[in-house]
């Protein structure tokens, strides 16, 4: 992947004036491209602008075998919401999962002594309403760079899409 970049921007710096007649988007792979042309760059929002997307609830769940850790957690993320103004929802602590395992005492004998290996992992739920797409990708970037060691998190969201247009248009809502 590499040599084809490297080709196609020797290709485009070789034909400047192939290259000046097209509209140059700024991208990772052409931005030394767009530099050495004439023209000025165009970024992707300006080729297809989308609109916004909306987000009516997004739902945080995170382990961890530390019940602190993730009480310490849980108000990071109250402090985040309340600086970015973010709709807080519930915060749901849930049982823990205890996962035993027996093990020999001994290597390869003594199969009458064993021990038993306990873990607990730690799940809580919080939650968020009526986020924009900007303000929900930079709240989620801050907050999983920020995340403590031995914590995981599951992200799940419910996004808001208009209806198509062939509902819409239909001649059952005319």
């Amino acid at each position: 992947m590499l040599r084809r970049l490297a080709a196609s921007g020797r290709a485009l710096l070789a034909a400047p004036a192939a290259a000046a007649a097209q509209p140059i988007v700024a991208a990772r792979g052409v931005r030394a491209v767009a530099a050495a042309t004439s023209g000025k760059p165009v970024l992707p929002s300006q080729v297809h602008p989308l609109p916004d997307q909306l987000f009516r609830s997004i739902e945080l769940e995170y382990r961890g075998h530390d019940p602190a850790v993730l009480k310490s957690y849980t108000q990071f993320l109250e402090q985040v919401c309340t600086n970015l103004s973010v709709t807080r929802g519930s915060v749901a602590t849930l049982p823990y999962v205890r996962w035993v395992q027996p093990l020999l005492r001994s290597k390869f004998v003594h199969k009458k002594y064993k021990l038993h290996y306990e873990t607990r992992t730690h799940i809580t739920r919080f939650t968020i309403h009526d986020v924009t797409g900007s303000t929900a990708s930079t709240f989620l970037e801050y907050i999983e760079r920020n995340i403590p060691e031995g914590v995981a998190m599951r992200v799940e969201y419910e996004e808001l899409l208009p209806l198509p247009d062939t509902i819409t248009a239909s001649a059952y809502w005319k």
